[in-house]
């Protein structure tokens, strides 16, 4: 067992720029797939794969749903994979990254070929799509808990990917609209792109995987001696986890605005192109176009840092994003109903204004549940006395299906009511405002439920330190009965267990 200490793979670095950008860079994957699932997949699928909007929801659905249970079981597999050979040499988290990024550079350029009126053939693409990006996504949000305690190094990590992010999301949308501008507005633009991308998207996961590294067998063997686990691989002993975790009132309220902020950006996206297409009449490549906008994201990660460290706390960060978002939201609804007086140079320009004012106020939202995230499984570990970063892991994957799954489905059903016909280049007035429904109702009411959330979550990282720094204590040997009043306060307002209930496993 000592030589395997020595293994890169459980081997500490200093958290330098070039570290956080090899962490980071695999969100060229993880950010990307949400974009291109949320931009325009579906719009390739009911214009050239001629599938009709309620079979593209159904294709999504049963995708998600497949692959929402499917991050059930990675997070505690991936758990508890540090008792198996292939674990320990490779890393539980690590031999999940190398997997996931073999099946992305398989599959991924499949979902972009033309089949037309294929279900199946796209289906089983897009299952396989989603298994590599679930076995990735598990892996990968446990990574900056495992490789370093301190907040202010998970700060940096984060940040240079989420400006990594960023340009992610610009590249998804920039790439295909320059394609379409190249090459006219045809399925070859989405071809092409489906291909690079699929590399791109293994090689940086790659990178990642040889750039990080994760909790050795015998520091989560000796942490965890003693503790009341739970050792069997069973799908009961699984939920068994999931339930723990939720029980606890971080996670849950965690999770909670989580789903709620990802599923409106989801609807907003998955909506955005049917929008300027159909509603407003402008063609394809302004879609993209604006979509591209993300770039501004990039700007705006060191503003939300900056904002984040010196206050340490993400509530004022959210609200921020919120309140962007409302105004967005107000703004594409007046521009549905005005830009025919506009005349077309007026609405590209609003246009371009409120997609800007949308890409500052969606980089706010992500980045701050990017640094909030990591905080959680430490939470749990006080109650439990274990580390299941891993879980979490799978039950925030879980979560992030299920907002794809909604998102996409919910437009594809609504358009399908709404009489949207394939292929055809204008809609009736009854499938506009299907979409309208999708792209401001359901997001504004999502948002506002998340901000109410938001108003009863206290975590940030000034509790978190109070939380760490008992860990450390207790794991030290420390009495239980020595607790100061502040610290207890916060644990049992973070848990929201009494004080006699944390810690009891150990």
């Amino acid at each position: 067992m000592e030589t395997q200490k020595k293994r890169w793979v459980y081997t500490p670095h200093k958290i330098s720029v070039w570290r956080s950008i090899g962490y980071g860079i695999n969100d060229m994957n993880g950010a990307s797939w949400g974009t291109l699932v949320g931009s325009y997949l579906m719009f390739f699928l009911t214009t050239y794969g001629k599938l009709s909007a309620a079979s593209v929801g159904m294709l999504f659905l049963i995708g998600k749903f497949l692959n929402a249970i499917m991050s059930m079981l990675a997070g505690s597999v991936s758990d508890r994979l540090y008792a198996t050979k292939l674990g320990r040499r490779f890393g539980r988290r690590h031999l999940l990254l190398l997997v996931g990024a073999i099946m992305t550079i398989l599959f991924f350029p499949m979902l972009f070929m033309v089949v037309p009126g294929s279900f199946w053939w796209y289906l089983i693409a897009f299952v396989m799509v989603e298994t590599a990006n679930v076995i990735i996504g598990t892996a990968y949000e446990t990574l900056a808990t495992e490789m370093t305690p301190n907040a202010d190094d998970r700060v940096k990590m984060s940040s240079i990917r989420l400006f990594i992010s960023a340009f992610a999301t610009f590249s998804v949308s920039a790439l295909p609209a320059t394609l379409l501008a190249v090459l006219g507005q045809g399925a070859r633009a989405y071809t092409i792109s489906g291909i690079v991308f699929g590399i791109v998207f293994a090689i940086s996961t790659l990178i990642t995987y040889r750039a990080t590294w994760e909790h050795s067998p015998e520091e989560v063997a000796e942490f965890e001696k003693g503790s009341n686990t739970h050792e069997e691989n069973s799908f009961m002993g699984s939920l068994r986890d999931y339930w723990e975790m939720l029980r606890n009132k971080s996670a849950r309220y965690m999770v909670s605005i989580y789903f709620m902020t990802y599923f409106a950006k989801d609807c907003f996206s998955t909506a955005f192109l049917y929008y300027v297409v159909f509603v407003l009449g402008l063609s394809q490549t302004i879609g993209q176009g604006i979509s591209s906008l993300s770039f501004v994201g990039m700007l705006v990660v060191p503003v939300a840092a900056f904002m984040l460290i010196k206050t340490k706390n993400p509530k004022i960060n959210w609200s921020t994003s919120f309140s962007l978002i409302f105004v967005v939201m107000a703004g594409f609804f007046v521009l549905s109903l005005q830009h025919a007086n506009l005349g077309k140079g007026t609405t590209i320009i609003t246009l371009i204004v409120l997609g800007v004012l949308w890409q500052i106020g969606r980089q706010f939202l992500e980045y701050t549940a990017r640094q909030v995230i990591p905080l959680v499984p430490d939470v749990d570990t006080i109650v439990s006395g274990k580390l299941r970063t891993g879980t979490f892991a799978a039950v925030q994957s879980f979560t992030r299906q299920l907002t794809g799954a909604l998102g996409s489905a919910l437009l594809g059903f609504i358009l399908q009511w709404g009489g949207f016909k394939e292929g055809a280049l204008h809609q009736t007035a009854q499938a506009q405002n299907a979409i309208m429904v999708v792209l401001i109702v359901v997001p504004v009411i999502s948002i506002a439920i998340a901000w109410w959330m938001v108003s009863r979550f206290n975590l940030n990282q000034r509790t978190h330190k109070i939380l760490h720094d008992e860990i450390d204590r207790l794991d030290a040997g420390g009495d239980k009965a020595d607790v100061t009043p502040e610290t207890k306060a916060v644990v049992e307002n973070l848990t929201g267990y009494k004080w006699s209930q944390v810690w009891q496993g150990k």
